[in-house]
């Protein structure tokens, strides 16, 4: 009740005197210190105020969205023009993008022989594609091995990365130094190439 009369008598006596808007929203603001308990309510509520039209008072640009997308995605691989590389590629850098893509490689590979297997004889497709293309046997051998052996390796040395501390960073010792990751970068490519030569004469 105490409200509902402060209410109307608030209404009432700033509408006679002002006869505006800006008198409503000053008792409306009123009203609910009343009603939150003597909370406030923000200084520009109900009006325009500096901050509704953005961030220019920060000294934003106008056309700050557009200057937004003419840069560069980052990191960006390729030029704009989309022929080169952006960055230099050293062979850390191509170890760590083969590790991810042959895992899609298997991933790939993997869920399509289940889906052979699903619905027909996977041995008996083998056996027809040996006895159909017989020169395609050795290099399909080797693009099914190369990924399996690559991404194994590379596995293999992320679980030394994360499980064993070799070496301090502060000393220049770790494994995970620039130079020691391009050795062991180096070492996994030669190590699934010749793994790869392996398993392509194997006979089953």
């Amino acid at each position: 009740m105490a409200l509902s009369r402060g209410l109307s008598r608030g209404l009432g006596l700033r509408s006679l005197a002002n006869g505006s808007s800006d008198a409503s929203i000053s008792v409306i603001a009123s009203a609910s210190r009343q009603v939150r308990g003597g909370s406030t309510v923000p200084e520009f509520y109900g009006k325009p105020s500096p901050y509704s039209a953005g961030t220019g008072f920060l000294g934003t640009p106008p056309d700050h969205r557009e200057k937004l997308a003419k840069r560069p995605v980052s990191p960006h691989v390729f030029e704009i023009d989309g022929k080169s590389f952006h960055y230099k590629m050293p062979v850390n850098a191509v170890s760590s993008i083969l590790n991810r893509a042959t895992g899609c490689a298997l991933t790939a590979g993997i869920g399509a022989a289940g889906a052979i297997a699903l619905v027909g004889d996977l041995p008996a497709t083998l056996d027809a594609f040996k006895a159909s293309y017989p020169l395609l046997v050795y290099p399909t051998k080797a693009i099914v091995a190369w990924p399996l052996c690559y991404h194994y390796l590379g596995g293999v040395r992320h679980i030394i990365w994360d499980k064993h501390s070799m070496g301090k960073q502060a000393e220049k010792k770790s494994y995970l130094e620039n130079e020691a990751v391009d050795k062991s970068s180096k070492l996994i490519l030669g190590t699934s190439i010749v793994a790869t030569l392996g398993l392509t004469v194997l006979q089953l």
